[in-house]
């Protein structure tokens, strides 16, 4: 019970460590009027009416990409041309005609200096561009009179112009660089409307429009700092539910359940590495995509144009999770994670070609990392609940893994029994009864991550 205890503390002290990242990121001063704001950019008018929204329209240049993110467009367009579209504006610098700067900014969103004076080739930069002192656009050097705070964040990689007769001349609507930006400061419980989400859908068709919202990546102590704290998360987590599960082996009655408890204690040494091996690959590949911040960004678009359209087996899940019914989404998130995570990708390929399954378990956690690294601020809030739900939905694919392995340790371990044949049918058995206990772990994942998920969702 007492290292029982000491693992719970050391989980806490993880998450204490991620709690203290974010807030310590996510505080900054001054107003926060633009936190929800987005933009739809393209050549383009809205397809209709949109009735009740309340947006501006300004003209808006997209710059060159920097080579780095441009390296990573063949990648987006694998998902499509509209991921690449959104993926291009998420990675080039933006000028906008701004009229009436002073009547939307005002000096406490100042990060630095000043607001540009209409007629001296002047632009405010937003906090993340890459140009500090003057930004050439279309062949013509502007100064940079201030810089915007980081909770302006739309505009964190946007350079603001006044508007006047040198500046008009740089958006002609013929140019290709120059486009439409419709600009929208919505309230969050409208943002969460399916009837606003539909009507948004139907004016900015994919097809014409990218949807822009800014991308800010941590900084590296703060990032360092969160991985860090889940790291021990997930590694006194992974050690609190060995030590119930060996706990459990000795009080359970229930045969099914008693054996494969039985066989954790009895294979501690391989169920222990199998965890090492696989949140160690997400913890490896979260610390890739810090240093790959455009393929992350590439992946998570293409994973959300799934979610949206309804299309695949994330298509289900994310119609199940808008309708905020919390046993639908349960039930929609155990059956993909159960029947294809668990059963297709790793059980039924195990019991063939005995221990494969181990392959798809890494390449899972591998992509989990990518994916879901806290990588960009808006990341980390959600992650802070999030990670229980990867340590048990991990826990389930480890156990998974854990049962087709031992199809080999029995195959080659004639203790186990006098055949070959015999040895192959007690590992299939013990592989039917270790799935009661993943499916039972892989279920309350699922109402877990429901219950959170949706309590985000309002």
């Amino acid at each position: 019970m007492k290292s029982l205890i000491s693992w719970l503390i050391v989980a806490a002290i993880g998450f204490a460590l991620m709690a203290f990242s974010h807030f310590n990121y996510q505080y900054q001063p001054g107003p926060d009027t633009w936190k929800y704001a987005f933009m739809y950019i393209g050549k383009a008018d809205p397809n209709s009416q949109i009735e009740g929204l309340v947006y501006v329209k300004r003209p808006i240049r997209l710059l060159p990409m920097a080579q780095r993110a441009h390296n990573f467009t063949q990648v987006a367009k694998s998902f499509g041309s509209d991921i690449e579209k959104s993926y291009r504006v998420a990675y080039q610098e933006k000028v906008i005609l701004y009229s009436d700067i002073t009547a939307d900014f005002n000096d406490q969103m100042l990060e630095l200096g000043r607001f540009p004076l209409p007629g001296a080739d002047e632009v405010i930069a937003g906090y993340r561009t890459a140009n500090k002192d003057t930004v050439t656009i279309n062949g013509r050097a502007f100064k940079i009179a201030g810089q915007l705070k980081k909770n302006v964040r739309l505009f964190v990689d946007s350079y603001l112009i006044c508007d006047d007769a040198v500046a008009r001349e740089l958006f002609n609507p013929d140019d290709e660089a120059v486009q439409n930006a419709y600009i929208f400061r919505l309230p969050k419980e409208q943002l969460t409307n399916p009837q606003t989400l539909q009507l948004l859908k139907n004016a900015f068709p994919r097809s014409q429009f990218a949807t822009y919202t800014p991308l800010i990546q941590l900084q590296p102590k703060q990032f360092y700092l969160y991985i860090g704290g889940m790291t021990l998360l997930w590694l006194g987590g992974c050690l609190v539910l060995f030590r119930v599960y060996r706990l459990l082996a000795d009080k359970v009655n229930n045969k099914s359940l008693r054996l494969p408890l039985a066989e954790i204690g009895k294979y501690r040494r391989l169920f222990l590495t199998l965890h090492l091996v696989y949140f160690g690959a997400g913890i490896l590949f979260m610390l890739a995509a810090y240093n790959m911040p455009e393929l992350q960004a590439c992946l998570s678009m293409g994973v959300k144009s799934q979610v949206v359209d309804g299309s695949g087996p994330l298509g289900v899940v994310g119609k199940a999770y808008m309708s905020k019914s919390i046993p639908l989404a349960a039930l929609a998130t155990f059956a993909i994670n159960f029947f294809l995570g668990s059963l297709a990708y790793i059980t039924i390929p195990s019991v063939i070609i005995p221990g494969v399954g181990i392959l798809a378990a890494v390449l899972r956690a591998s992509i989990w990392g990518l994916l879901l690294a806290p990588n960009f601020d808006t990341l980390t809030g959600p992650m802070l609940p999030h990670s229980f739900t990867l340590l048990l939905e991990g826990e389930g694919y480890i156990l998974a893994t854990f049962f087709g392995l031992l199809v080999l340790v029995y195959l080659f371990r004639k203790a186990e029994g006098p055949s070959v044949a015999r040895r192959y049918g007690k590992a299939l058995l013990m592989n039917v009864r270790g799935n009661l206990l993943v499916a039972i772990v892989l279920a309350v994942a699922a109402i877990y991550e429901a219950i959170e998920v949706i309590l985000m969702m309002l």
